[in-house]
């Protein structure tokens, strides 16, 4: 399963959206998360895993 996923982390900022990146596996997405909340800690993250089809077709 884990070569049909992806993590994709969404970045809020006043309640929009600010920004999204997609990682290949979940702990690079959470290791990126951990460094933007040490920048911003007032930035809202989203971490999800989402089928590789609903990103690239």
């Amino acid at each position: 399963m884990t070569g049909m996923t992806v993590w994709k982390c969404e970045q809020w900022f006043g309640g929009e959206l600010h920004e999204q990146k997609v990682f290949r596996s979940e702990e690079q997405a959470r290791d990126f998360a951990r460094r933007l909340m040490d920048a911003a800690p007032d930035m809202m993250l989203k971490i999800e895993a989402m089928p590789i089809q609903h990103v690239w077709n």
